[in-house]
């Protein structure tokens, strides 16, 4: 997710709290998200690209480190 000093925002009457809100994401749900993505991924067997399966691992990895981020702040 980009940073708010990293998009325009020219034209946009939007508060802090909205662009908190905008910005939000929720580790947990797209952790449940990226649980099920393995099964439908298995339909292709051998013929599903090695990198999706790469990307799949990253993104767990990383919902996995904003996960204890967000406990840890909690």
């Amino acid at each position: 997710v980009p940073s708010v000093a990293a998009l325009d925002l020219s034209g946009l009457d939007l508060t802090t709290a909205q662009l908190s809100i905008l910005l939000d994401v929720d580790a947990g749900v797209w952790a449940e998200e990226a649980a099920l993505i393995p099964d439908f991924y298995h339909q292709f067997g051998d013929r599903l690209p090695t990198a999706l399966w790469d990307q799949h691992a990253a993104l767990v990895a990383r919902l996995d480190d904003a996960g204890a981020a967000s406990m840890a702040a909690e």
